[in-house]
């Protein structure tokens, strides 16, 4: 970081090269060009850092599916095996019984 006598070296000779008419333009035009820089590079940065989020939550979300393609797994395998106890003993597995038409609907009291 330049000292007070260097950016005062620096003053005087933009004084002379450039004059007193230019130098207050071109200093507006540098403090634009910094702002827009800074404001780009902050664009970029948020870039960045949403890109690197994704990354996290795609790994996090490969993560859940894994377990949950365990958990399923770990379900299945005694079912079936079950099922196939079930059904080498002669028993067989039965789904609901049908309804006659004039039975009334179910009813469950925790859905209302």
């Amino acid at each position: 970081m330049p000292g007070v006598q260097e950016l005062l070296v620096i003053a005087v000779v933009a004084l002379l090269v450039f004059g007193p008419d230019r130098l207050p333009d071109l200093a507006r035009n540098a403090a634009r060009l910094l702002a827009r820089f800074r404001t780009e590079t902050q664009r970029g940065l948020d870039e960045f850092k949403r890109a690197a989020d994704m990354e996290d939550l795609d790994r996090e979300l490969r993560g859940i599916k894994q377990d949950l393609d365990d958990t399923k797994r770990a379900i299945t395998r005694p079912l079936g095996e079950a099922v196939g106890r079930g059904s080498r003993a002669g028993a067989t597995m039965r789904g609901p019984e049908p309804r006659a038409a004039d039975d009334p609907p179910p009813f469950d009291p925790e859905a209302t």
